[in-house]
C-alpha cells in the first residue's frame, strides 16, 4: 500500500469516525404506567428530588403539581400563594417551587411546580398520589404520546 492510499483511507476513516460523532436526534423514551380503571387514570412513577413518586398524567392540567410531603417548600406568604384553576380537576391553593423531576430514564431537570396538599385527592382516590404532571413539564418536549393499549407514555 503505497502513502497516497494510506493518505486517502486514513481521510475515509477520519470521516467516517465524525459522521458517526455528529449529535442525532434523541430516541423517543418509553416511560410505562399503570391505568386506573375504576377512575380513568394514569398512573405514572416519577422521581421528585431523589424521592420517588406516584403523579397522575394530566395533558389537560396547566400546572404540575406536587405533595408537600415530597417538596418541601418556603413557609408562604400571601402573595407566593397561588389559586389553582380548575384546568387540573383540582381547586385549592398552591405554592410556587422548584424542583428536580425525573420522568423515567431522562436526566432530572429542574421544573417549575406548585406544591399543593394532596391528601383529599388520594382519600377520593383511594391511593396515594404524589402529585399532577402536567403541561408545564409535558411541554418541554417535543413529542408527547400516550400508548393505552400498552400502557407508556412516549416522550422525545
Amino acid at each position: 500500500m503505497n502513502s497516497a492510499s494510506r493518505c486517502l483511507m486514513a481521510v475515509a476513516l477520519a470521516v467516517a469516525l465524525a459522521l458517526n460523532a455528529s449529535p442525532r436526534p434523541q430516541d423517543p423514551v418509553e416511560v410505562p404506567f399503570e391505568y386506573s380503571r375504576e377512575f380513568g387514570l394514569m398512573l405514572i412513577k416519577v422521581e421528585v428530588n431523589g424521592k420517588s413518586a406516584v403523579m397522575v398524567l394530566d395533558t389537560g392540567s396547566n400546572e404540575t403539581i406536587v405533595s408537600p410531603r415530597i417538596v418541601i417548600a418556603i413557609q408562604p406568604t400571601s402573595k407566593d400563594v397561588v389559586a389553582l384553576a380548575k384546568g387540573s380537576g383540582y381547586s385549592g391553593s398552591g405554592v410556587v417551587s422548584t424542583a428536580l423531576l425525573k420522568v423515567g430514564p431522562l436526566t432530572p431537570k429542574n421544573c417549575q411546580i406548585l406544591v399543593v396538599d394532596l391528601s383529599e385527592l388520594s382519600k377520593s382516590l383511594g391511593e396515594n398520589v404524589d402529585g399532577i404532571l402536567g403541561m408545564s413539564v409535558l411541554k418541554e418536549f417535543e413529542i408527547v404520546s400516550v400508548d393505552l393499549r400498552h400502557h407508556k407514555l412516549v416522550l422525545k
